[in-house]
């Protein structure tokens, strides 16, 4: 089966008095797709955060390809660079174009010359359907051409895996389906490693080789999207998806479906449930 890419130890975070990451262990295989559900103030984002340390774990452990990422001497930005991310409200810098947003890190980080760094952004550019929009500036593209640019970004650093924490949901409705379309492309054509926060449950049962829900800042249930989607084993888990897929049923039309099952383990999905 070979050794994972990503592994957690226990790992653990707290804010204050409240405790967000209560003992996370799992392991993530090189070219997995893994796709991260639950309810808002699971734990989903700060776990995703803690993989590459822009939060920082209180305890437990993360290994990087089989080596703890946790040590004062370790070069994070290197771990970066390699384990890039993709956040929900694109990030990008605003007096730059899309090119130089895309090469701006390449230049950085990984100390390329301008030349080299201009060709990668357009070779990164072209993977997510933007080649034409290389000289545009954020404030002249849409939100989901945005998110592309954003994911090439993270593409043109050649990295091991990448993380998406809740990609679409700074998008209107009809601008998701641009970026999961390009999203499915890399984990179908790229084999991409891919750990995905996401509310798209249409996404997670297409792409995912494996699905995480969580809840009170543990994995409560894991499994592949065939099994969590129709017959769960936790009647947390049902409540949460027989809620989640309705609200899919009622949502605007122009908004990438799933369909929703009858039944989630015995118990009805009504269509009518949210509204």
């Amino acid at each position: 089966m070979g050794y994972p890419i990503i592994e957690t130890i226990d790992l653990r975070k707290s804010f204050g008095d409240n405790e967000v990451l209560k003992g996370i262990n799992v392991k993530i295989m090189p070219n997995e797709v893994v796709v991260i559900i639950g309810a808002s103030g699971s734990g989903k984002s700060t776990f995703l955060r803690c993989l590459n340390r822009l939060n920082e774990p209180d305890d437990g452990d993360i290994r990087f390809e089989g080596y703890s990422i946790l040590g004062k001497d370790v070069d994070i930005d290197l771990i970066r660079s390699q384990m890039t991310m993709v956040f929900q409200n694109f990030n990008l810098f605003m007096h730059l174009t899309a090119k130089r947003n895309v090469s701006l890190p390449l230049r950085q980080v990984k100390k390329m010359s301008k030349k080299d760094a201009n060709d990668a952004a357009m070779a990164a550019l072209e993977k997510v359907g933007l080649v034409d929009k290389a000289n545009a500036y954020p404030g002249q593209l849409s939100g989901g051409q945005q998110q592309r640019v954003a994911i090439a970004r993270a593409l043109a650093m050649e990295p091991k895996a990448i993380l998406f924490d809740e990609p679409t949901s700074a998008l209107d409705p009809e601008l998701i389906g641009e970026v999961l379309d390009v999203m499915k492309k890399l984990a179908n054509i790229s084999g991409m490693t891919m750990i995905v926060v996401t509310h798209e449950m249409g996404f997670a049962r297409d792409v995912a080789d494996r699905v995480l829900f969580m809840d009170g800042g543990v994995i409560l249930e894991e499994g592949p999207p065939e099994d969590m989607f129709v017959k769960p084993k936790y009647e947390r888990t049902r409540t949460f998806l027989k809620r989640v897929l309705a609200e899919v049923d009622a949502m605007d039309p122009l908004k990438p479906k799933y369909d929703v099952p009858e039944s989630i383990d015995g118990i009805a999905v009504s269509k009518d449930d949210n509204r």
